[in-house]
């Protein structure tokens, strides 16, 4: 049960939404049930809710909603960002779910489409690659060209074959990456993306990280790896099998290795810290010690 503070606070955040402009209300509603169709495994209300999210870009302004009304404030985020971060889903998933359910055409192919555009315009690499069939265990994973043409899925097909045409890079990326929402009467700074409106969320800042390695041989050795193991890491990030970012980055051996601490305690009394001495260094290496000890104390 929640407590008095919670739902006063939660009727406090509700206020503050109803004062926020119709679309901004309008993108956090939208957001939300597309996320609880995500959760609950709901494909015809999620293919529906998606389609519609998509036609009217709702990660371009969303009411963040913390308890504390200070830090409430008005967020936008790019296209793909605002699914891994406001959904909790990959594109992959997304389009695996859509084309695995029984459903019709025209309860799946908008939010198809949608999200084919979508991959092109912010990540159109990743499109390629999500494209190819994959080895997986004894299993292969076919890719979103062999999906979209089992569901006869027309125009996703022709959004997707004009997407992988188009260069890395060119005119058509991150078209939808840059927002101005208005926050409470005046334009706001967008804590979500960098200087270069690139997303900044840690997945997106790693899957750019995989690909300039992947396309960099001599980058993958200075950090002692391979391309083979950083595209065989993106290929599984991208595709949801990984389950997190740091996972990711063993698979591709970039992890930064921990330090680890090598420190001895030695407050206490003197037999006690002997005993740890010996303990972790061995005999041997404690006479060493002590012997060190005193030839310092003669000095």
């Amino acid at each position: 049960m929640p407590t008095n503070h919670e739902i006063e606070a939660a009727q406090a955040a509700n206020e503050w939404l109803a004062t926020l402009p119709l679309n901004v209300r309008a993108n956090t509603v939208a957001t939300e049930v597309l996320q609880q169709h995500w959760i609950t495994n709901s494909p015809r209300q999620m293919a529906e809710t998606l389609a519609d999210c998509i036609k009217q870009k709702a990660w371009e302004g969303i009411a963040y909603m913390p308890s504390v009304p200070s830090k409430r404030q008005v967020r936008s985020y790019a296209p793909l960002e605002w699914l891994r971060e406001c959904i909790g889903a990959e594109p992959d998933e997304l389009m695996r779910v859509l084309a695995g359910q029984q459903l019709t055409e025209e309860d799946t192919e908008p939010a198809a489409a949608g999200l084919v555009s979508l991959m092109g315009e912010s990540e159109p690499e990743t499109l390629r690659d999500l494209c190819e069939d994959v080895q997986v265990g004894e299993s292969t994973m076919v890719g979103w060209l062999g999906l979209i043409k089992q569901c006869n899925w027309g125009t996703a097909l022709e959004a997707l074959t004009n997407s992988v045409k188009n260069e890395p890079g060119g005119n058509g990326s991150n078209q939808h990456t840059k927002s101005n929402t208005p926050h409470r009467g005046g334009l706001h700074s967008d804590p979500t993306l960098g200087a270069n409106h690139h997303p900044t969320d840690r997945k997106s800042r790693v899957i750019r990280t995989l690909q300039k390695l992947k396309a960099d041989p001599e980058a993958c050795k200075a950090k002692g790896t391979n391309t083979e193991k950083v595209s065989d890491a993106l290929s599984r990030l991208v595709r949801g099998l990984t389950p997190s970012v740091e996972a990711a980055k063993r698979e591709a051996g970039i992890a930064t290795k921990k330090k680890v601490n090598a420190g001895l305690g030695i407050r206490g009394p003197a037999p006690d810290v002997a005993k740890r001495v010996i303990r972790d260094v061995g005999k041997e290496a404690a006479k060493e010690i002590a012997l060190a000890i005193l030839a310092q104390l003669d000095q």
